[in-house]
C-alpha cells in the first residue's frame, strides 16, 4: 500500500512540474544585454524585424519603391524576417501604439520606429523595450520622458538622412549589427 501511495504521489509530483515548465507571457524572451540596461541584440538572423512607419513614408516621392517595400526587401535580402507596418492617415499614433503592441506579441526582436508623436508611443515603446525587443527610432530618437521601468525608449536612432535609401541601409546596417551582439553605428 505504501509503495501504491508513494507512486502515486511521486506520478502527482511529476504533472504538477510538468504543468509549471510553461509560459503565461506573450512577450519574446528578452534578448541579451551586456550592459544590464539595456537591451543590445544578439538575437537569431531570421528574426520578425519590425518597422512602423508614418502614412506619408508609404508613397514613394517621385515614383521607384515605397518605404515600406524598400524596407521589406532590404530587410529579406539581410535574412530577416520584416513585419512592416503603415501608420493610419486617420488616426497615426493610435495605430503606430497598435502596430508595436501587436510586434512585441509576435515575437519581434527589433523594432525601428518613425513616430508620429513620439510621446504617445513612450508607454508601448517601454513595455517593448522591457521584454527585451531593440528599439531604434527613425529620423530621431524616441523620447524617454513618460516611461516606466529604466526609462528607456528607444536603445538607438538613426538621424540625418538623406533619402528613403539611406535610411533603409543605415537601418539594415544597425539591425545586423544588434543581431550580431553589436553596438550599431547610429547617431
Amino acid at each position: 500500500m505504501r509503495r501504491i501511495l508513494a507512486a502515486a504521489a511521486l506520478v502527482s509530483a511529476v504533472f504538477v512540474l510538468a504543468g509549471c515548465s510553461g509560459t503565461t507571457s506573450v512577450a519574446p524572451t528578452p534578448v541579451k544585454s551586456t550592459d544590464l540596461t539595456s537591451s543590445d541584440g544578439g538575437f537569431d538572423q531570421h528574426a520578425v524585424v519590425g518597422v512602423v512607419l508614418l502614412p506619408e513614408g508609404a508613397t514613394p516621392a517621385g515614383g521607384g519603391a515605397s518605404l515600406p517595400d524598400r524596407f521589406r526587401t532590404s530587410l529579406t535580402e539581410a535574412g530577416f524576417r520584416p513585419d512592416v507596418r503603415v501608420a493610419d492617415a486617420d488616426d497615426p499614433a493610435g495605430s503606430q501604439r497598435t502596430a508595436v503592441r501587436d510586434l512585441v506579441r509576435t515575437g519581434a526582436k527589433a523594432l525601428l520606429v518613425q513616430a508620429d508623436d513620439p510621446s504617445a508611443l513612450t508607454g508601448v515603446l517601454q513595455t517593448a523595450h522591457d521584454a527585451g525587443v531593440v528599439v531604434v527610432g527613425l529620423d530621431g530618437a524616441v523620447p524617454a520622458s513618460g516611461t516606466g521601468g529604466d526609462g528607456v525608449s528607444s536603445d538607438y536612432s538613426i538621424t540625418g538622412t538623406d533619402s528613403d535609401a539611406d535610411l533603409v541601409e543605415q537601418s539594415v546596417d544597425a539591425v545586423t549589427s544588434l543581431q550580431r551582439g553589436e553596438k550599431p553605428a547610429t547617431d
